[in-house]
């Protein structure tokens, strides 16, 4: 009888002993499949985007960061981002169901997590001031997700 006991609890010993390497197995597993890659892009008046083109794979967030002086906005041309992953930073949904920038204050920030293959190309428009005379005009980026 006391033999069987020790048997039982020798086997449950062992399954729960094999129980917890499989979670311990599957655990590390998900923490190597989380890749976070971001992207950052400094827009200036004088230099425009830089880097002018950002290449990189689905679930990028890219970040722009507003060097001139004045507010400006992001706007995608032909190709439009309608999915996004997290929560997009001073960008909203437009009428179009694409997203589309608010405008962008100096030193601030916009981002947005790209879901979807394609070449996003942008332009960048600025809210001139009365008194600002850096003024962009005619400068464009590209996103290009594999």
């Amino acid at each position: 009888m006391k033999r069987k006991r020790l048997i039982k609890g020798e086997v449950i010993f062992v399954l729960m002993f094999c129980l917890a390497v499989f979670a311990y197995a599957a655990e590390k597993k998900a923490e190597e499949e989380v890749k976070i890659i971001n992207k950052i892009v400094v827009l200036s008046a004088s230099e425009g985007a830089k880097p002018v083109t950002v290449t990189s794979e689905i679930g990028t967030t890219v970040i722009w960061l507003n060097r001139s002086r004045h507010p400006i906005e992001i706007l995608f041309l032909d190709k439009q981002v309608v999915l996004a992953c997290g929560s997009p930073v001073n960008f909203i949904v437009g009428k179009g169901g694409a997203y589309e920038s608010a405008k962008i204050p100096f030193g601030g920030t916009a981002s947005l997590c790209f879901l979807e293959k394609g070449r996003f190309d942008y332009k960048i428009n600025s809210s001139r001031t009365f008194y600002d005379r850096e003024f962009l005009t005619g400068h464009r980026g590209s996103v290009v997700i594999k």
